[in-house]
């Protein structure tokens, strides 16, 4: 019997991902729909780099973009076979307050542990998303590693879930505010065209508002500053800047972060599934601190 490590395609663990960090952590696929084309993220083979530069072009032209939840029968056959071969699994999932996911899969736990008559599967909302979610998922592979039992796995996922940081900045919240991921409170200073928000996963698995600055380089100095003031241990970790379409932006933030000593500074382009929600010209940053305050 073996643990093993899930997370849904919200997570940016892309399978190119996956491969330079080397880790054994299975993705559970998300729908993306562009206008009437399905894409399963990322089951279908797609080059991740050229394909979000053509999918973040297509919201700034106004095409139609849906994502849709996993739903309990897509995660009781992910798990399938592995708990076939009686191992136990810890799944890392969107916040449940910006996602339904959160429920499809503690109904597919419920339903698997009460087969089993023990606990095979422990599903952990990440209260965050992109690669905030990913980095618990590295995280548990590595409390693997150590051979660690399941529950102890479990509890310190859950303490080291709010130490991981998800800072980020959009180019428009018009895309946030339609897809219902901020609160009415953000919409009234919609018409600040010059007021750009900092935003933050939350400790209450929600959007929260951490800031406002006048304009695009004040908000991105201010994404650098805040990771250089509450980044704990730099050099044992690595920084991961993800951009929806903005790669020079987010190389300009790497060498600031680099020429202030935090070494370990990885880009990628924001995934696909919750970049569909925050739109085009968006950067974030992830990182572990103390916590998320």
């Amino acid at each position: 019997m073996a643990i093993k490590v899930y997370t849904d395609a919200g997570s940016n663990l892309f399978p190119s991902v996956l491969e330079k960090v080397k880790k054994d952590i299975k993705v559970v696929s998300m729908n993306l729909t562009i206008e009437d084309i399905v894409y399963r993220c990322y089951a279908d083979n797609i080059d991740v780099d050229s394909f979000s530069q053509s999918f973040y072009q297509q919201m700034r032209e106004g095409k139609k973009i849906y994502t849709s939840q996993v739903n309990p029968h897509d995660f009781l056959e992910a798990f399938k076979d592995d708990i076939d071969a009686g191992n136990q699994i810890i799944c890392f999932v969107l916040a449940k307050g910006i996602s339904g996911t959160y429920n499809s899969a503690c109904l597919a736990r419920d339903i698997i542990n009460e087969e089993q008559g023990k606990e095979m599967v422990y599903i952990v909302d990440s209260a965050t998303a992109g690669f905030g979610e990913g980095l618990q998922a590295i995280h548990a592979c590595e409390l693997v590693k150590k051979g660690l039992d399941f529950k102890t796995i479990c509890e310190k996922c859950e303490k080291f879930k709010f130490k991981v940081r998800s800072e980020f900045t959009v180019g428009d919240i018009k895309y946030l505010i339609k897809k219902g991921r901020v609160s009415a409170l953000v919409a009234k200073f919609i018409n600040f065209i010059k007021v750009k928000f900092l935003l933050k996963g939350g400790n209450k698995s929600k959007i929260e508002v951490s800031g406002k600055v006048f304009g695009r380089k004040m908000a991105l100095r201010k994404l650098v500053e805040t990771c250089i003031a509450k980044i704990k241990n730099p050099e044992k970790q690595t920084v991961y800047i993800t951009h929806c379409d903005v790669y020079d932006d987010a190389l300009a933030i790497k060498n600031q972060l680099v020429e202030n000593g935090i070494k370990n500074v990885e880009i990628y382009y924001y995934d696909l599934i919750t970049g569909s929600h925050i739109g085009p010209d968006s950067l974030a940053l992830f990182y572990v601190g103390e916590n998320r305050n």
